[in-house]
């Protein structure tokens, strides 16, 4: 497959968040989650601890801004599909084809800043 500029240019602008770049990661290894999973695998990466010590509010948070802001922009640029109506995300082959453009590097944050400290326009 043949990948243009305008095909980084889309995945990079897409993947600009740090919380996305978690997500494709996640979906990459699992292939379809539902949100609610999704948003306890990132808390748990993001703070660093079990599910079970960390604050209700902290992963609700965290499944917000993915049901309104990332996963929308993921959606947008053809990276995940979801079924609102099961609750579930899914990686689609451009997702897999943005999983191919970055070195696994990109995708541990566990060195930078907590993205619970970001919104959604805080294009990183």
């Amino acid at each position: 497959m043949t990948r243009s500029h305008s095909d980084a240019d889309q995945y990079f602008s897409a993947l600009a968040h740090p919380r996305r770049r978690s997500v494709l990661s996640c979906l990459h290894r699992h292939h379809v989650v539902t949100l609610a999973d999704l948003a306890d695998e990132l808390a748990v990466k993001e703070h660093g601890m079990t599910i079970d010590g960390i604050p209700a509010d902290a992963v609700t948070e965290i499944y917000l801004s993915l049901y309104h802001c990332h996963v929308p922009k993921l959606v947008d640029a053809n990276i995940v599909e979801y079924d609102q109506d099961q609750d579930l995300v899914s990686i689609t082959a451009d997702g897999t084809a943005a999983h191919g453009w970055f070195e696994e590097e990109i995708f541990d944050f566990s060195e930078r800043p907590s993205p619970s400290r970001l919104t959604c326009t805080d294009e990183r």
